[in-house]
């Protein structure tokens, strides 16, 4: 799945696919929601967004996207690989 969007000041957005979970409850009693997408290079990139989030603050989270730091458990090549590759 490939979708563009068009921000407000002309900047474009590609991505090839995008998927959000059905809220999660917190222990403290807020709710939240995980948002992944695989941008036009086939990186993954995942977000917690709150439980309520409208697709206009999808769009914001996954433009205004800073990519950090990966946290893997150990440096295994047998591990899954966090690009996808390309079609």
């Amino acid at each position: 799945m490939k979708q563009i969007d068009t921000l407000a000041d002309s900047r474009s957005i590609v991505v090839r696919g995008c998927r959000i979970s059905e809220p999660l409850m917190q222990p403290w009693g807020s709710s939240c929601r995980i948002v992944e997408w695989i941008d036009s290079n086939g990186c993954i990139s995942r977000r917690v967004v709150a439980g309520n989030v409208t697709a206009a603050q999808v769009r914001s989270t996954i433009a205004h996207h800073v990519e950090g730091r990966r946290h893997i458990l150990y440096d295994d090549e047998r591990t899954p690989r966090q690009t996808l590759p390309r079609r």
